[in-house]
Formats: structure tokens, sequence, C-alpha cells
């Protein structure tokens, strides 16, 4: 039985489907037991600040793929996890961190996925702690989303920091080799640092946007703090938003953020998707 942590995510969700299309047996652990997943899935209602509710979910589970939300809780809810997965005889944690935990960059999101990390390697180190194995994408191609209402209503996108240029990596890619990892062996101890298949411009993204559509998008660089205000105007949350721009405003993740490597390529047996790729499966939402 494998345990998926955010089953209801972007990643989390396909990290479902595909264990499923897999043959594997997948139990959810949602907030809401009325979440719309698969009549497959063994929905189990829990939250992670919570460890009686934990130790239900985790009961005949041996592996688990962890995905928490970045916030601020993150250190303490992945220790929850961990610790309760021990005691539950949970024999591997595949754990979705982040590019700034590879490099340790100093912003809020990366150190707390970073504190997370650490105390599952404590974890893991006592008696009969489980495994864990540690996925490290940059950015993902889906962040273009944000981007969708701008494109419809006034055939522009309003961005910040536009020029770097980021080997983003597809969703569907992300939990690709999160189920890899879930079920092939190997992986124990391991981080693997991994992007997509070409680094590119936020202009570049756009430009693809724009030539699928069929229609000039124009782009617009604003400064940081102002697109943060839209973005908390327009009911998002901007901490995701807030790491990404940040980052790219320094110049060790510029270096970072642009390597196209071999680890998906290397782990998963086949090349990453392409921005082109992700974007024929969702050019409906720019529409």
């Amino acid at each position: 039985m494998i345990l998926v942590v955010g089953a209801t995510g972007v990643v989390g969700r396909e990290v479902v489907a595909q264990l499923l299309e897999a043959g594997e047996d997948v139990r959810a652990l949602v907030r809401d037991r009325e979440a719309a997943l698969s009549p497959q899935v063994k929905v189990v209602q829990g939250d992670l600040g919570d460890r009686e509710s934990l130790a239900a979910a985790l009961s005949g589970v041996g592996k688990v793929f962890l995905l928490t939300t970045g916030g601020p809780e993150t250190p303490l809810h992945d220790a929850n996890l961990a610790t309760t997965a021990a005691d539950a005889g949970v024999e591997h944690i595949v754990k979705l961190s982040i590019i700034g935990a590879e490099y340790g960059f100093s912003d809020l999101v990366s150190t707390w996925h970073l504190a997370g990390e650490r105390t599952l390697r404590q974890i893991a180190a006592r008696p009969g702690g489980p495994a864990w194995t540690f996925l490290r994408p940059g950015e993902f191609m889906s962040n273009a989303r944000l981007w969708a209402g701008q494109i419809k209503a006034q055939g522009k996108v309003f961005w910040a920091n536009t020029a770097p240029p980021v080997a983003v990596v597809d969703p569907r890619d992300v939990a690709a080799l999160a189920v890899t990892v879930l079920t092939t062996p190997g992986h124990d101890g391991k981080t693997y640092r991994f992007g997509g298949p070409e680094a590119l411009t936020v202009a570049e993204r756009v430009g693809k946007i724009a030539a699928a559509l069929g229609k000039p998008i124009e782009l617009v660089d604003v400064p940081v703090a102002a697109l943060l205000d839209a973005v908390k105007k327009a009911g998002r949350q901007p901490l995701v938003v807030e790491t990404t721009l940040g980052n790219l405003g320094r110049e060790e993740f510029r270096i970072q953020a642009r390597k196209v490597l071999p680890v998906f390529a290397e782990v998963a047996g086949r090349q990453p998707r392409t921005f082109d790729d992700w974007l024929a499966a969702h050019l409906d939402i720019f529409r």
C-alpha cells in the first residue's frame, strides 16, 4: 500500500493517477473526505498536524509520497509524518522538496523544506526508521497558468524578473519521477535535483503560448512588489510566486535554475517533456 499525502494538488493527482496506472494499491490522505479522486483510491481523512489521524492513515502502509504545502508548518508536518510512519513500520518516504534545498538558498520556502529533509534523515537514522528519497525539482511549467487571466482579458502578461532562463519542468514528470522511486529499488538515501529539457525565459514561454494561440501577446515587465500585490488582490497564495521571483533576482539561483540536467532521464528512463508538450495539453486554459 502506498499513501499519497497531498493527493489533490497538481503533482499529487498525477502521482495517484500514475500509481494506479502502474497497478499499485493507493491510499490518499485528504482534509476533505469529499475530495474528487478516482474510486480506485482509498481515501482517508486526516491532517499532518494531527498525529492521531496520521496513525490511522499509515496503518498497513509500506511507502509514502509526502507533499507538504511549503508553509511555515512544513518542518513540523514532515516530523509528524516521519515519526508516525516509523511507529507504523513504513519502509520508505519520498518527499517532494525544492531546488533551494539542493543549494542551501535562504528564502523561507527552501529553508522550511530543508528543515523537513533534515528531520526525515534524523528519524531514518533511528532503528527501524523509514528510508528516504528527496525530489528537488525547479520551477514548474504549470506556473504559466498564472498568466491565463491576463492573456484572455488583455492579451498581455505582466510578470517580473523575466530575463533569466529557467529549465522549467512538467508536473507530470515530477510525478513520474516520484512513481519511479516509489515502485523500483535503488533509491534509498538519494536526492534527485532535476528539471526540464530546455532553459526558457518568460519571453520565450509567452512566445510559445502566443504562437499556439495564433495571436500576439505583449509581455510587460513589472516590479516584483507590484506583481505580488496583484497576486494578493486576485486571492492567490503569493508565497510560491514571491519565492520564485525573489530567487530569480539572485545570481546563484539564476545559474542553477538554467541548468539542463540528465537526472530525470537517468532515473525515469526517458527524456522529460518539453514546454511545448505541456502547452499542447493545457492550451485551453489560455483561450
